[in-house]
């Protein structure tokens, strides 16, 4: 761990994750922790960050960290203001805010994209810019779109190595709520792993009318024509279903975790769409290696 020459530190709203560095941009070491945005004790960011390194790193005062996320948000670390699309991936990083550690190390944080659309509604990215930064430099296309599964699910279009558009879909969100809080959710019991329920939700009606669609994750229950114990896998599927349902010939890229993007594959898989699975890690690490070389 002496070897490492930078750390990369992605901090958002509930997750703290790092990862040692090394001078062939390796990774040394990861560290995970519960330690969002929201559970640092009076915004004391400086201290939170250095209580984790100090336990972790014996040369942790001497190693830049390069940081994306929500530490980058109002509610943050330090605010660095969005970036509007159109916005080339490689300039991102010339809007980083750099400034100096407490103990004297480097620190930049890179900035969040932000679109408006012409009936004037506005979407926002953090941190899912690094990931498409890296995906760019993976895969060697100057032009592609993007599906980034997750609470808040990203669709990016790329053109000329630009952003020019997103959407957000509150899919991950959204399921939780109904798993949760909702008469769907509500008295289940335990719940069992079901491709086949997962895709009969991908292929549940998709006419547009979602609010009333998802109610089928309640009624097919009580008609038996989906086990109790598999109907949040239905659920999901559905959701994801509804989310993937704009797509028709184009080739979409999924970068995330292992879990979600099986459920992605599988869900493409069944609705005929062509598409290519990325690690969602190896794309945020290259695009923060990227970040630093331009730096």
């Amino acid at each position: 761990m002496n070897h490492a020459e930078w750390l990369i530190v992605d901090w958002g709203t509930t997750n703290f994750r790092a990862f040692a560095i090394d001078e062939n941009g390796e990774v040394l070491s990861k560290l995970e922790k519960p330690m969002g945005l929201l559970q640092v004790n009076n915004g004391d960011f400086s201290g939170a960050l250095e209580s984790v390194l100090k336990n972790w790193l014996e040369n942790y005062q001497e190693l830049p960290v390069y940081m994306a996320g929500m530490v980058g948000s109002a509610q943050g670390w330090v605010p660095v203001p969005y970036e509007k699309t159109p916005v080339k991936l490689a300039d991102i990083a010339n809007k980083s805010t750099r400034f100096t550690l407490s103990w004297g190390a480097e620190a930049v944080i890179v900035p969040g994209i932000y679109d408006q659309s012409n009936c004037n509604n506005y979407d926002v990215m953090r941190g899912e810019e690094i990931q498409l930064l890296g995906l760019q430099n993976i895969i060697l296309k100057d032009e592609f779109i993007a599906v980034l599964p997750g609470t808040h699910s990203k669709h990016v279009m790329v053109k000329e190595k630009k952003v020019e558009t997103f959407k957000t879909y509150m899919t991950g969100e959204f399921f939780s709520i109904l798993s949760k809080y909702s008469i769907i959710g509500m008295g289940l019991p335990a719940q069992e792993n079901s491709s086949s329920s997962f895709l009969k939700g991908v292929l549940s009606d998709r006419s547009g009318e979602l609010l009333n669609t998802v109610f089928s994750a309640r009624t097919l229950r009580i008609f038996e024509k989906i086990k109790e114990t598999e109907v949040l896998d239905y659920l999901s599927g559905l959701l994801i279903g509804h989310e993937l349902s704009h797509f028709k010939n184009e080739t979409v890229y999924i970068v995330g975790n292992t879990f979600l993007s099986e459920k992605y594959r599988l869900a493409c898989d069944s609705l005929g769409l062509k598409y290519e699975l990325v690690n969602g890690d190896l794309a945020f690490l290259e695009g923060m290696k990227q970040v630093r070389e331009m730096l």
